[in-house]
């Protein structure tokens, strides 16, 4: 019978968001798909080459809620990509887990280097304390390259938790991405994250697009299907922006599975 009720309760963890879905609203918006963006400070915890594709200082402040399945999370990021080396650290605390709640602290510190600006590469160092039901105090590195061959197209691969932690909410996977932006106004984006943990490899699919109103309002939607996590969404979003600083919203709606229904909203200031 115990060992019915553990099944039960891993298989309810497995369907739950975790620490993959730490995103700004705006990638949530996009169906997740962000990693060859490279805009916003999120990339910290994304491909960390993608911090030296635009000059800026940015502060962004991030958080997202989901009543039906009881996740959460918080985060504030700093980042400075005006130098050669550019340079970004981001906190986030998260709650998760269903009936075996996690509660985490993640702190994690990006450098990042441009060659001609066509070639990106980055490596990112991150520090996670998790208590609760899964218990790490650990440190593990994502690293990545991206490559703009031109102004409107970028294309990455990255790799996250490359130093094993022996955590079940720390697993090593890849992502592949890409993204374009068209006429200063349409910015299509496409993540393929993939999970070799086991036998059969897993895969994510993270597609969205964003239409940038008179170079002011974002309106953003997009769809995922994880065969990871056993997640399959539809998100939209807006927002307004002005000269790289703003504030976006999204929503996000599991379809079927959990019925999660999340919340996002991330404030960005470009100095």
């Amino acid at each position: 019978m115990s060992l019915l009720v553990s099944s039960a309760a891993l298989a309810q963890i497995e369907n739950s968001p975790d620490l993959r879905d730490v995103q700004a609203a705006r990638n949530i918006a996009m169906g997740g798909a962000y990693e060859a963006l490279g805009y916003g400070a999120e990339v910290i915890g994304g491909n960390p080459a993608a911090l030296s594709l635009y000059k800026r200082y940015q502060i962004e402040a991030s958080g997202a809620w989901d009543i039906p399945q009881g996740y959460g999370f918080g985060s504030l990021a700093v980042a400075d990509s005006t130098n050669p080396l550019a340079a970004g650290i981001q906190y986030t605390f998260a709650t998760f887990g269903g009936p075996e709640r996690r509660w985490a602290h993640v702190t994690t510190l990006d450098l990042s280097y441009a060659i001609a600006d066509v070639f990106h590469i980055g490596i990112a160092t991150r520090h996670q304390v998790l208590v609760g039901a899964s218990n790490t105090n650990s440190v593990t590195m994502n690293a990545g390259i991206l490559v703009r061959p031109i102004e409107y197209l970028s294309i990455g691969l990255s790799g996250h938790n490359l130093i094993s932690v022996f955590n079940r909410d720390v697993t090593r996977y890849f992502v592949a991405s890409i993204a374009g932006k068209f006429f200063q106004q349409l910015s299509p984006v496409f993540d393929l994250r993939m999970d070799f943990n086991q036998v059969d490899p897993r895969f994510a699919f993270h597609g969205g697009i964003e239409w940038l109103i008179a170079q002011t309002w974002p309106v953003r939607i997009g769809y995922q299907y994880d065969g990871i996590a056993n997640h399959q969404y539809i998100s939209a979003g807006a927002g307004w922006f002005n000269e790289g600083s703003g504030v976006d919203i999204a929503y996000r709606h599991e379809i079927g599975g959990q019925e999660g229904r999340l919340i996002s909203l991330t404030l960005k200031l470009q100095l």
